[in-house]
């Protein structure tokens, strides 16, 4: 699944291709991607994306003119976006290969939509998980709600999420994999920012001090500002809508990187196990 730097990654990209587009036609060809919406097609078709936002690993379209409407995009498991324009093919998402963005619409494709200039944006998900669902502004408003504060803030509150940590009896791995607690940092973000703060992601969430709270936050952070700027990592050949895989898999401390020499204490090897049911990474001898 995408994490929030490759979910921002293709956000960016798609920016500068669809925002101030007019959607001439829209072809709903599995209605479980629209919520099973009645009219999801003629609901669009004439209105010009405004600005592409995201909460979490929810991005949300907005449209000139429109303050009570807006599209809620969800990549989830198997979810992308491929953009076509002219000969040009350019995906983003999970999994992506050569397969995948041939001849589009392909057998995929759950919804595509048409601009004015003539380029199209194709959604397209093997597993049926994702959505692109019509919104009213309260909906969205509901749905940012149920995200906690994001670490790539400048202004995140240390202090409430310290203060919250206190109250967590899980592990701190789980609590940071708990979006409503914190959003954004997904399984591959916070093995690595554990690692940054030398915190071991299976200790209760309520024993960490608050210097150590705030080192990780400020590590999560750090981490995914970093992924976003060189395009996210490269698992299930994540590619960009600029068709570039994203290669911050070489910036990878931990994940993935069972067996090997910790990179940092240079007197223990990787391991891995299992932690609020993920695979987890981390130094037995450097994370306490």
């Amino acid at each position: 699944m995408p994490e929030l730097p490759e979910v921002e990654s293709v956000r960016l990209q798609l920016l500068g291709k669809i925002v101030g587009k007019k959607i001439t036609d829209v072809v709903v060809l599995h209605p479980k991607s629209t919520n099973h919406h009645p009219n999801f097609a003629s609901l669009l078709v004439g209105k010009k994306i405004a600005h592409i936002d995201r909460v979490g690993k929810l991005m949300i379209f907005s449209f000139v003119k429109e303050p009570d409407f807006f599209l809620l995009g969800h990549l989830k498991m198997t979810g992308q976006f491929f953009f076509v324009q002219r000969k040009s093919i350019v995906g983003g998402g999970h999994s992506m290969s050569d397969t995948d963005s041939r001849d589009l619409p392909n057998k995929h494709t759950r919804i595509s939509l048409h601009f004015s200039n003539g380029a199209s944006l194709f959604f397209n998900d093997m597993r049926l998980f994702g959505y692109l669902k019509i919104a009213t502004a309260g909906e969205v408003a509901t749905a940012r709600g149920r995200f906690g504060e994001e670490p790539i803030r400048a202004d995140f509150d240390f202090d409430s999420f310290t203060e919250k940590l206190q109250r967590r009896g899980t592990s701190i791995k789980a609590a940071l994999l708990d979006q409503s607690f914190v959003a954004g940092l997904g399984n591959i973000y916070v093995d690595e920012a554990l690692f940054a703060a030398k915190i071991r992601p299976d200790r209760k969430a309520n024993t960490l001090t608050a210097k150590e709270a705030k080192a990780v936050i400020k590590a999560g952070g750090k981490i995914m500002l970093h992924s976003i700027e060189v395009g996210g990592t490269t698992f299930q050949n994540f590619a960009d809508t600029n068709g570039h895989a994203g290669n911050f898999t070489e910036h990878l401390k931990v994940f993935g990187k069972q067996g090997t020499l910790c990179p940092r204490c240079k007197k223990a090897k990787i391991q891995k196990t299992r932690v609020a049911g993920r695979g987890t990474h981390f130094c037995p001898n450097c994370q306490k």
